[in-house]
């Protein structure tokens, strides 16, 4: 994934030395500044009203929706991968200097927190939640839904220890280790238990979604592709192990570099009546960034198929490279 301009555990990053605590992250002002102005597209977007669609519309809709409001709790959890801008040198940004394939996961998480956690404007709904004081990383509020108030859940996680490569791979290993089992685990729950799933890092040409740090060449500052993650696709196949049990999530979001070619063919033959949410090409972060943030605002009003998609592509670039599949047919 492009990045032009140009993301034992829950409370580890706050614990580090000054040195790489900060009170923001890598590129953590221009993940927000892309989200809050499509926040601002959404803000001017209606909310369907089901009584005005057609009744086969109206039904599909109701049909998608109809697992996930059921118990009163909206579920949707946000899976950071480990999100590493690797160029094959060192990454320089506001005077810092981050090394060799620096992390933007813990910049998005930053980003997004703040953009939940503020007022809203106009009609969007990513935004006006309060933060759990038992746990940091997950926020509630209410929502209407086709005329009746439900609790809204958003849980993220992210995988990277620090922002540091060399640091994740020497003094924070265990720590590293710890948090990307944890990722994992949470991503692979999520896919099992929740209403909405959304993955957002990269799809390491098929060997993805990845919470770990990259995995090179020998001896080069280059992925290995062709040796470890298209030979072996170890996330693409934890993510299909996690499907494959009785339940699977109602909607998947994979926020990620051509995730249709990559990963839907593979997810249909275990999750067919999941509605899944991809992109078309390798693609600059913000399209997948801002699709995400689309496709979350879309789920906290109850959008139905067309008002949905529109939500998922405000943009020039989110109509040519966002899509979904089986979500209302």
């Amino acid at each position: 994934m492009n990045f032009v301009g140009t993301f034992f555990f829950l409370a580890l990053l706050f614990s580090f030395s000054s040195a790489e605590a900060r009170s923001t992250y890598l590129y953590e002002s221009l993940f927000r500044h892309m989200g809050e102005r499509y926040i601002d597209r959404l803000a001017d977007k209606s909310t369907d009203v089901l009584s005005n669609l057609p009744s086969e519309k109206r039904d599909m809709c109701l049909q998608r929706y109809k697992g996930i409001l059921d118990d009163g709790l909206v579920d949707i959890r946000i899976a950071l991968g480990y999100f590493d801008w690797t160029t094959g040198s060192p990454v320089y940004h506001s005077g810092g200097n981050y090394g060799l394939s620096p992390s933007m996961d813990i910049g998005a998480f930053s980003s997004l927190k703040n953009m939940l956690l503020r007022s809203c404007e106009g009609r969007a709904r990513f935004c006006g939640f309060k933060q759990d004081p038992k746990n940091m990383y997950r926020f509630s509020r209410a929502v209407q839904i086709h005329g009746k108030t439900y609790t809204a859940r958003v849980e993220i996680q992210f995988s990277s220890a620090t922002e540091y490569l060399n640091s994740n791979l020497g003094k924070y290993r265990s720590q590293q280790e710890a948090r990307t089992a944890y990722a994992e685990r949470f991503f692979t729950t999520a896919l099992q238990e929740a209403d909405a799933v959304f993955y957002f890092g990269h799809s390491r040409n098929g060997g993805g979604p990845d919470f770990a740090p990259p995995v090179f060449i020998d001896g080069r500052n280059k992925l290995d592709y062709a040796g470890y993650y298209k030979a072996k696709r170890p996330g693409t196949k934890r993510m299909l192990n996690a499907l494959s049990g009785d339940k699977q999530a109602p909607i998947i979001g994979l926020m990620s570099c051509a995730s249709r070619d990559h990963f839907l063919k593979r997810i249909r033959t275990v999750a067919p009546h999941s509605g899944i949410i991809t992109s078309l090409d390798v693609l600059n972060v913000d399209e997948v960034f801002t699709a995400m943030i689309g496709g979350v605002d879309a789920i906290l009003r109850g959008q139905c198929q067309k008002s949905f998609y529109e939500s998922l592509r405000m943009t020039a670039k989110n109509a040519k490279y966002i899509t979904m599949d089986g979500m209302f047919e």
